[in-house]
């Protein structure tokens, strides 16, 4: 039985041993990050982020929304303003829903207007409270 055990020890030993230089031996080659590199991905997120800006005040800027939301008081110049604050996961879910909602507006089903009105007063009042 000692026998038995030593020789499984030895063998997981061994397989540990070999595993822990492949692991390391894979990435043996450092990459350092660039300045470029840095740079690229900054402008990267700031080209995101005003593309997403500008889907939501594209639709803020309709007609049609426009005379929505002064219909139930609230402001879009002021919502247009505050868009500008928004950042991160919030700017990106409000700009999909801004997505969404200008698709719909542009296939003008009655059926779907009514949902649609749900959804621009979420983005508008989400918008107005940030600020």
């Amino acid at each position: 039985m000692t026998t038995a055990r030593r020789s499984i020890a030895s063998l997981l030993m061994g397989m540990l041993a070999i595993s822990g230089s492949w692991a390391y031996g894979a990435d043996s080659t450092p990459s350092p990050t660039t300045q470029a590199d840095l740079d690229n991905a900054i402008a990267k997120t700031l080209a995101q982020e005003d593309a997403a800006r500008s889907e939501i005040t594209s639709l803020l800027q309709r007609d049609d929304v426009r005379t929505l939301a002064e219909g139930y008081g609230l402001d879009t110049r002021r919502a247009e303003a505050a868009v500008g604050t928004l950042q991160g996961d919030e700017l990106q879910r409000l700009s999909q829903l801004a997505a969404s909602a200008d698709v719909q507006l542009a296939g003008g089903d009655t059926v779907i207007r009514i949902s649609l009105v749900a959804l621009l007063l979420i983005v508008i009042i989400v918008i107005l409270l940030v600020k």
